[in-house]
């Protein structure tokens, strides 16, 4: 791999948060899709179709947010190096 080491806890979190988000996002967009496409509605077709734009506009909304989320928790998730080599040096130098 490239070498980055992450906490597996955090790691797992940002992962199955990523997951559920993806899949609300999908059910958004089903959503959208069937309110756009209902042809036995009491509602006019231009508010249905109001109504779905607004649902895509949201679903495309919590796709960035999902997104944005995704990399933050996997930024948190790096583990930071313990001992640094100016750490290292210090300490050899100490003896």
């Amino acid at each position: 791999m490239n070498g980055i080491k992450y906490d597996t806890e955090k790691l797992s979190k940002a992962g199955k948060g990523a997951v559920l988000r993806v899949v609300v996002a999908v059910y958004i967009a089903y959503l959208a899709f069937k309110i756009v496409s209902a042809d036995n509605t009491s509602m006019s077709v231009t508010v249905s179709r109001i109504i779905g734009a607004l649902f895509l506009a949201a679903d495309i909304a919590f796709i960035i947010y999902t997104y944005n989320q995704f990399h933050k928790e996997m930024k948190a998730a790096v583990l930071a190096n313990e001992a640094t080599e100016t750490d290292v040096e210090e300490e050899e130098t100490d003896e």
